[in-house]
């Protein structure tokens, strides 16, 4: 990221203790945006179709004049819907605007930002990115689907091989985000994004400073990726709970199904994965006192992310 997009990034951030947004509270349908031109930074995108909406945004794959593809994501600040009321939405903004200047340098995990705008006069946040190739849940499909038949021990869902390289990658972006003192707490698939065979996290909407144990602001989460301590006022949110996070994308990669129990046992009808390692991760992992789940670096040096050879 340049000099000037990081000054802008300040800038930005700094504009929403001069502006009154956080007291709006009137609902309204939300605009259609859906081919209409925006400026963020001085460049134009044409916002072409929805890639997906979240609870405080939707993300549009757009074009630029020059004919380059980026993903823009649109807060509307001017209503409220489902629980959320355009406070709420300025303070994600805010998070993911101080969330990307501290992620800047980690561009093998996180998904690049190129700049972002805040549009007074329509009350309306951009954030232009890097433009993903495969959503995490179509990618896993076709994998699935390319090795459903395969008698092989051990492939569960996805091939061993497979799952492993995933598991790898995102062990990885923990690293990196323990490293920025951040807790993303929001690790799910609709959250993560090929890029050619590299896989990033994006939408820091909902992630917080490591030290930020308390933060009422910070409750929530999405069932059953985030860790249980995310839904009550007295447990610390700490970087144990993307260990939970991981865990259930492990469960995701082995079973192709939600951990709906929140638990290593497998779905209804489901057999029990007849790898041990994936088991043992499983097991630590979603472990519902923080103090007694695994930790990085636990994950770090277990076979399954560290030894090349060992697959079940």
């Amino acid at each position: 990221m340049s000099k000037t997009n990081r000054t802008a990034l300040i800038l930005i951030f700094d504009s929403f203790l001069a502006i009154d947004l956080i007291h709006q509270r009137t609902p309204r349908r939300e605009d259609r945006v859906q081919n209409r031109t925006v400026y963020i930074k001085g460049e134009l995108y044409t916002l072409l179709s929805r890639l997906g909406s979240g609870k405080f945004a939707s993300v549009w794959k757009s074009t630029t004049r020059d004919g380059q593809y980026a993903a823009v994501k649109v807060f509307d600040f001017n209503y409220s819907r489902n629980n959320i009321n355009s406070g709420q939405r300025v303070r994600s903004f805010r998070n993911e605007i101080q969330m990307a200047r501290r992620m800047r340098e980690e561009m093998n995990y996180v998904a690049t930002v190129y700049a972002v705008d805040l549009d007074r006069q329509r009350r309306m946040g951009f954030i232009a990115m890097e433009l993903g190739n495969r959503p995490f849940r179509d990618k896993i499909e076709d994998l699935h689907q390319m090795h459903f038949q395969s008698p092989k021990t051990g492939y569960d869902y996805i091939t061993a091989k497979d799952r492993k390289n995933i598991w790898i990658q995102l062990v990885n972006i923990l690293c990196a985000l323990y490293r920025h003192d951040i807790v993303h707490r929001d690790i799910k698939p609709a959250n993560l994004v090929f890029f050619g065979s590299t896989l990033k996290i994006i939408d820091f909407g909902i992630a917080q400073d490591a030290v930020a144990q308390y933060n009422r602001h910070q409750r929530g989460g999405n069932h059953p990726y985030s860790a249980p301590e995310c839904f009550t006022q007295y447990l610390p949110i700490t970087s144990q709970a993307d260990i939970w996070s991981a865990g259930s994308i492990l469960y995701y990669l082995t079973y192709g199904k939600t951990p709906v129990y929140e638990s290593p046992r497998p779905p209804s009808g489901a057999p029990q994965t007849k790898s041990p390692l994936v088991r043992n991760i499983l097991y630590y992992s979603f472990q519902r006192n923080p103090n007694r789940r695994a930790n990085l670096p636990w994950l770090v040096e277990h076979p399954l992310t560290k030894d090349k050879y060992a697959l079940f």
